[in-house]
């Protein structure tokens, strides 16, 4: 299956449920939770199913800043990174997304890595 055709296989489960549930995680870690203090929430979790849609093969309707734009104001670790991305792994988990499916949303994720940890 091409990650392009994820979108139409889930639809909302894959970007709002996955969204939702992802915060719900990060919001109760205490190395994450510091990141979302004075953040939008509801804005935060609409973007983020946004941008799984658009990266999944749905509509491209994600109007956010760039990732390197998006977190340049952050200390970003590899740490911090990959702690995110296993919660992810969860939540993709919990909506549903078939493991192979969601190894290929992890690894297209993983690429963007360069653009987002910005601190050793």
């Amino acid at each position: 299956i091409m990650l392009s055709e994820l979108y139409s296989r889930y639809g909302s489960r894959l970007t709002s449920g996955t969204s939702e549930v992802l915060y719900d995680f990060l919001l109760d870690d205490e190395a994450i939770a510091p990141f979302f203090e004075n953040v939008d929430k509801d804005r935060l979790r609409e973007h983020m199913a946004d941008f799984i849609g658009s990266l999944t093969g749905g509509p491209d309707i994600y109007e956010g800043r760039t990732m390197h734009e998006a977190h340049a104001s952050f200390t970003i670790t590899t740490f911090h990174f990959q702690r995110i991305a296993h919660y992810l792994e969860k939540a993709l988990q919990e909506v549903g997304v078939v493991r192979e499916d969601a190894d290929e949303i992890l690894a297209a994720v993983a690429s963007l890595q360069g653009e987002i940890v910005n601190s050793a």
